[in-house]
């Protein structure tokens, strides 16, 4: 593609830079065509294990109805953040390539990596079969993560109706910098290429050994998303509960924290006390992070954005006194007064993780279980998530609504919102409901501008193209066959 030669070989000897460490000169050398050298399976293996695969740009961040903006911070915002909250048409200017496929960290230079262990490291010298067959299964999962996220940017929520129609993205296999064509695949065909790869991954897949290395409890995770985006919860099942069934092969750490106790204000919890931004000190790292399956971040804090995100109105009156998820968000400005009665803005920090966790897997369960009218075994899973993060007395799931089958799926939605606030993750959900024929009125599809007591001075609204971005007409004029969203 031409954007890769102009655009990907500058982040890609970035990244070679970093692996200069650990890595031979001649690894780092460049073919006349940009392509990077890799000869032992050491080598390739050094390229799984660069951190650039776990750090990524995300749109997901701004989109999402569990977002607001403050008005007074608006001018500090970037225009690409102000323009994606307020869904407009147009993200990125007519000279400009959108930083979620051409950064450094974007999906074509992700894509180029895994495709190049994909293609190469079966011929590799010096490695054993089982570790080549474990890299390779380790970057089809890797592709099939790039390929999903892709996906959520730039094309419509998989419709069962029109999927096999509506245009995804292009799947792209060769580790190729000169490739100039970019046609998109159907939906359906790229939702078809992702199972494919994360399936065949599975005999090379082993337990979760390290937050940064795949593992086969990530591919049920990934599997059990796609699935339930396709609104076939029969085969999320099967996945979810193939995760669940890796949960005790783990070789380190994998359980939920308890905000009763970590969070505990009186009794001096672990991730205190508060720093000189007022945020915890001692929040784990992701990389020693016991509710994180794998490590995905990306970066969204600065000095100018800090105090801009804030829960809706809507999305405060969630939380109940008693929980204690509430103790992870602040509630007045980074250096300055009050913003409402509830803590709704998320603490500072350079990076937000964004992978698989074990408290999305509880809730992914439960609401699979709901789906399926096992209202008992969803109550069960949401309340061992709740029982995490409030007061016994409070973490119960009322008898009318375990009782009734989309009162519960409701609640487990809104449960969501209330574990992953102002992460993404929500703006996820709302894509595969807004193809749900029973749940996608549990969308907001408004963005509101706020005043300084949380009052709305304006509003703005989102159309159903608009679940998919546009690439621009820089990118499109670049490479042959793109056809733009509309």
């Amino acid at each position: 593609m031409k954007l890769t030669t102009k655009y990907f070989l500058r982040p890609l000897m970035a990244c070679m830079v970093l692996l200069s460490g650990s890595c031979k000169k001649d690894f780092l050398e460049i073919q006349p065509k940009g392509s990077l050298i890799a000869k032992t399976t050491n080598d390739y293996e050094q390229i799984l294990n660069g951190l650039y695969l776990q750090n990524t740009v995300s749109a997901s961040i701004y989109l999402g109805d569990d977002i607001a903006l403050q008005n007074s911070y608006l001018d500090g915002v970037p225009l690409r953040v102000q323009r994606l909250f307020r869904y407009e048409d147009r993200v990125y200017e007519q000279n400009e390539l959108p930083q979620e496929i051409t950064a450094a960290t974007g999906y074509i230079q992700r894509l180029y990596l895994f495709n190049k262990i994909i293609n190469e490291v079966t011929t590799s010298t010096q490695g054993t079969d089982q570790q080549k067959k474990q890299l390779l299964a380790e970057a089809k999962v890797g592709r099939a993560i790039c390929n999903l996220a892709f996906l959520n940017d730039f094309s419509l929520p998989y419709n069962p109706a029109s999927a096999a129609t509506d245009l995804g993205i292009p799947l792209i296999t060769a580790a190729d910098v000169t490739q100039t064509s970019f046609t998109r695949a159907t939906v359906k065909e790229c939702y078809t290429a992702i199972i494919k790869d994360l399936t065949e991954a599975f005999p090379g897949l082993g337990p979760v050994v390290h937050r940064r290395r795949l593992s086969k409890m990530a591919a049920e995770f990934f599997l059990t998303r796609v699935y339930m985006n396709m609104l076939d919860f029969s085969s999320a099942k099967t996945h979810i509960d193939g995760a669940f069934a890796e949960l005790s092969k783990s070789t380190i750490p994998l359980s939920l924290y308890d905000y009763n106790t970590v969070l505990d204000e009186n009794a001096a919890g672990s991730w205190f006390p508060l720093n000189f931004l007022g945020a915890l000190s001692n929040l784990p790292l992701a990389a020693n992070n016991s509710q994180v399956i794998y490590n995905i971040s990306t970066t969204v804090w600065n000095f100018n954005f800090a105090d801009c995100p804030v829960f809706t109105p809507q999305v405060a009156t969630l939380y109940g006194d008693d929980d204690k998820r509430l103790l992870l968000y602040s509630d007045t400005e980074m250096f300055g007064d009050l913003i409402y009665p509830k803590k709704v803005r998320r603490y500072p920090n350079f990076f937000l993780d964004i992978g698989p966790s074990l408290p999305e897997m509880y809730l992914m369960r439960a609401e699979i279980k709901a789906r399926e009218n096992d209202l008992s075994g969803a109550k069960a899973d949401v309340e061992a998530l709740r029982l995490k993060r409030m007061t016994t007395s409070a973490a119960s799931v009322p008898s009318n609504v375990a009782s009734n089958q989309q009162a519960m799926v409701r609640f487990i939605l809104d449960e969501r919102i209330r574990e992953f606030a102002l992460s993404g993750l929500r703006w996820l959900d709302m894509r595969r409901l807004s193809v749900d024929p029973i749940y996608k009125d549990h969308i907001n599809p408004n963005h509101y501008l706020l005043d300084a007591d949380g009052s709305i001075l304006k509003t703005y609204t989102l159309t159903p193209k608009r679940y998919a971005m546009k690439f621009g007409e820089l990118m499109v004029n670049q490479n042959q066959g793109l056809a733009d969203n509309q």
